[in-house]
């Protein structure tokens, strides 16, 4: 349920609250997010916080920001496009195999358009991304969060926005399966460099070594994921009883807290009504 954030990565808490929102439909398309300050008292956080987790949304396609205006849920919500596969990931013990078989198939070649569109700006924010992945590492963690990030910025570099909805949902979705797959320092620096031969082959704008760099990244992921790192039969039992429990709460309604910064949250955006193209209370 939503919940004052008590956690140390407090802006990924955000993120997940308001991305829940969106989820379950108490947001919606076009509708406006609340002010920096109302969501910052909301969550009882700082405004820092709160701006990194609207970046995250931003970056992954959740929401728009519009200058002077504010922040907006996007048009079409990664949900629409993802939210079968989501599910099929909880009640299909064979899909995250076939998760990463579709990945095979479209990630090459979005690196492959990538490689024939990028301009010299999405490069260096290729470049930089990689970097924030390396001092991530360096400082003992996954990295997980520059991954996901490199892979979307890929995609908004073929400038085509249906493929960007796609891999942004793909991520979301496959969070647990990377964390998994960037648990030892070998994985980690692996990640690294199999992004940088990415990177390398876009800005030499070749299409054939784009596409085969994404696939051998892909295929070594699916390998640690899927065999390196296979779960006991009693984990895999847990895991998909906590996921049914959690979406049978969701169905019925319990996600959104009585008191506290969920209802308080859920009512700030629940007010909020569009009137000749803007929102207002």
């Amino acid at each position: 349920m939503l919940r004052a954030i008590k956690k140390t990565r407090i802006h990924e808490d955000v993120f997940h609250q308001i991305h829940q929102l969106i989820r379950e439909g108490r947001l919606r398309a076009r509708d406006q997010l609340p002010s920096e300050r109302e969501l910052a008292e909301t969550f009882k956080v700082s405004r820092t916080s709160v701006r990194e987790a609207l970046r995250a949304l931003e970056t992954q396609g959740l929401i728009v920001s519009r200058t002077g205006t504010g922040n907006f849920v996007a048009d079409l919500p990664v949900e629409s496009l993802i939210g079968p596969l989501a599910r099929l990931l909880i009640d299909e013990k064979k899909a995250l195999a076939d998760v990463f078989e579709m990945r095979k198939l479209i990630e090459p070649h979005i690196a492959a358009l990538a490689a024939e569109r990028a301009s010299r700006k999405d490069i260096a924010q290729l470049k930089r991304i990689v970097a924030k992945q390396t001092k991530a590492v360096s400082r003992g963690e996954t990295g997980v969060e520059a991954d996901a990030e490199l892979h979307f910025a890929i995609s908004r570099a073929t400038r085509n926005h249906a493929l960007q909805k796609l891999v942004s949902g793909l991520m979301e979705m496959l969070s647990r399966s990377r964390e998994e797959s960037l648990q030892t320092d070998k994985r980690r620096e692996s990640s690294i460099d199999a992004h940088r031969r990415i990177i390398a082959a876009i800005e030499k704008h070749d299409r054939a070594k784009a596409r085969s760099e994404m696939l051998r990244h892909i295929e070594q992921v699916e390998e640690s994921v899927l065999l390196s790192n296979r779960p006991s039969k009693t984990d895999s039992q847990n895991i998909t009883r906590e996921r049914v429990e959690f979406h049978d709460q969701a169905h019925r309604g319990q996600l959104l807290s009585s008191t506290g910064s969920g209802q308080l949250l859920y009512r700030l955006c629940a007010g909020r009504q569009i009137r000749s193209g803007k929102m207002v209370f």
